[in-house]
């Protein structure tokens, strides 16, 4: 979480953070979110699901993008948008916000 390290890798990215403020977004709870992640085919526990949403485990990109799934299609079976972030464009996001001039 070096912001002024001036490179574009995974170090400058916030574990978890658009999975932090998706779930915080929704009305679900830990359980709820757990088993619609876990419908998905994901294979963490709630205890390390609600780790990595507090950002202290470390996520696979895999993993990652199957936690923002369940968030998303929550939002969209309400019609919303799908406002959590995949893996590839959190770290794009990222990138582009600590270097705005090249992208």
């Amino acid at each position: 979480m070096n912001g002024d390290k001036g490179s574009d890798d995974r170090d400058d990215v916030v574990p978890g953070s658009s999975l932090r403020a998706g779930f915080s977004l929704s009305d679900l709870e830990l359980p709820e979110l757990w088993l619609a992640y876990v419908g998905l085919g994901g294979s963490l526990g709630k205890d390390d699901l609600e780790a990595a949403l507090r950002g202290t485990l470390p996520l696979s990109d895999h993993e990652h993008d199957m936690i923002a799934q369940a968030l998303n299609d929550y939002f969209t079976e309400r019609g919303q948008d799908h406002p959590v972030a995949y893996a590839n464009e959190e770290v794009e996001h990222d990138r582009r916000a600590a270097h705005p001039r090249e992208g």
